[in-house]
């Protein structure tokens, strides 16, 4: 039923599966989540609650950081509220 050559491609493709799993894992790590838009939100409002001068950029930043998180889009939220909080920072 199985042959030699069989078993050996079966077995060189699940090392080969494995692999990319092991090297997938730390990127899949790195992602934004719900928990990371939450985070950067809170931060976000109390860098624009302690800041002073033209705030309109950086809380347009916010808001856009605000509706990417609601939709689900973790990334593109994450980096409004990331250059949201460096115009603060300026």
């Amino acid at each position: 039923m199985f042959n030699h050559r069989s078993i050996t491609v079966a077995m060189k493709s699940l090392i080969l599966a494995g692999s990319f799993v092991i090297l997938a894992a730390p990127a899949i790590a790195d992602t934004d989540n719900a928990t990371s838009c939450r985070t950067l939100a809170q931060q976000t409002r109390a860098a624009l609650a302690n800041a002073s001068g033209d705030l309109t950029e950086a809380q347009a930043e916010s808001s856009a950081g605000m509706q990417a998180c609601n939709f689900g889009l973790w990334q593109n939220g994450s980096a409004h509220y990331r250059k949201a909080l460096t115009l603060l920072s300026k």
